[in-house]
């Protein structure tokens, strides 16, 4: 008897256990999410696990996280999450059935001679700069790997990773259109496309802008000025305004899926940025000094641009049934909703 009741108490003891039911992890709900529980504490912290240190670190005695990576500051950086919760697994479904869209609908064109009822100018218009969108992504692609690694919890690092694998894939899909206008129309090139990235006047505020986006070395800056600043203007002005709506009129049949595409993955983006803006904003201890940060960030930012949406006017005159005016009214309509979402003021400094 006395056998069973010790058995039956070790029972309940290893049914407790934290490790085994993973109460280490905080969950948002009830119970852990799968999202929560395959992302939370991948990453090691001394702030958490590591009672004795870190175990490595770098030459000049940082370690291998280092809380100097932000100016920003909270009480706990594992608390934040995802409101999506996106992981892997779903992940990679929304890319592949992305592909396949695209895929159909290069396909559906092909077959039914779509391609031939697009406009002269419209084709005119994807050979000169249907692909420059290309440098853009790629480029912020770039600077998004570089700062994830300092992110100072896994699911900030997570979020980040994945925004910077959408941004190629985003880039990737308008080469891969390029190559397959250049099999069906011919003369549809990434070279002519990279000379107008270099060298044409309309697109340089553009591209100096991303570059500018290469010195930033604060990752919590990162998210905070591609999610409030450069995605809501620039980003959905040429994905929206620039490609999907002209494409759409122009009876292009592949365009839009892609634009569509792309819109979907800055959606979700948008929904990180502005969870994690309100997440800084609203702790306990260090909301108020994270407000001044994020401002400065926004003033520092902002105007450029919009100085680089202002620049792309004389590419919009050239493609077909594109509306600079009313695309920049709604590009900045929209800034300004989700700058106040996250409480922030929709003021610009000049």
């Amino acid at each position: 008897m006395a056998g069973e009741v010790r058995a039956g108490e070790r029972r309940q003891r290893r049914g407790e256990d934290p490790e085994r039911q993973f109460q280490w992890v905080v969950p948002k709900k009830r119970k852990a999410s799968v999202y929560e529980d395959l992302t939370l504490d991948t990453q090691p912290s001394v702030h958490r696990f590591m009672r004795n240190g870190w175990y490595c670190s770098f030459p000049d005695g940082r370690g291998t996280w280092d809380d100097a990576s932000t100016e920003l500051a909270v009480a706990t950086w594992s608390a934040f999450r995802d409101p999506n919760e996106l992981w892997e697994r779903p992940y990679y479904q929304q890319g592949a059935q992305c592909e396949k869209e695209i895929d159909a609908a290069v396909e559906g064109a092909r077959a039914e001679g779509l391609n031939a009822g697009m406009p002269d100018a419209w084709v005119e218009f994807l050979r000169r700069d249907g692909q420059v969108t290309a440098f853009v992504e790629h480029g912020i692609w770039s600077i998004a790997t570089r700062r994830s690694r300092a992110a100072l919890s896994d699911v900030l690092t997570h979020g980040i990773v994945l925004y910077a694998a959408m941004k190629q894939r985003q880039a990737q899909a308008h080469v891969i259109h390029g190559m397959d206008l250049d099999q069906d129309l011919g003369d549809v090139t990434i070279e002519a496309a990279k000379e107008r990235w270099l060298q044409a006047e309309a697109w340089q505020p553009t591209r100096r802008l991303v570059e500018r986006m290469g010195t930033i070395t604060d990752w919590a800056e990162l998210i905070v000025v591609s999610g409030l600043v450069v995605e809501p203007l620039l980003g959905a002005g040429l994905r929206r305004e620039l490609l999907l709506r002209p494409a759409l009129a122009n009876a292009d049949p592949v365009t839009p899926v892609i634009a569509r595409n792309a819109q979907r993955e800055w959606a979700w983006w948008r929904d990180f940025s502005q969870a994690f803006t309100e997440f800084v904003l609203t702790d306990e201890e260090h909301g108020a000094a994270n407000r001044d940060i994020v401002e400065r960030w926004l003033a520092s930012w902002e105007p450029e641009a919009r100085a680089a949406v202002d620049a792309l006017e004389p590419v919009f005159s050239t493609a077909p049934r594109a509306d600079f005016a009313a695309g920049r009214e709604a590009v900045v309509i929209d800034q300004e909703a989700l700058k106040a979402a996250c409480g922030l003021s929709t003021e610009v400094p000049a």
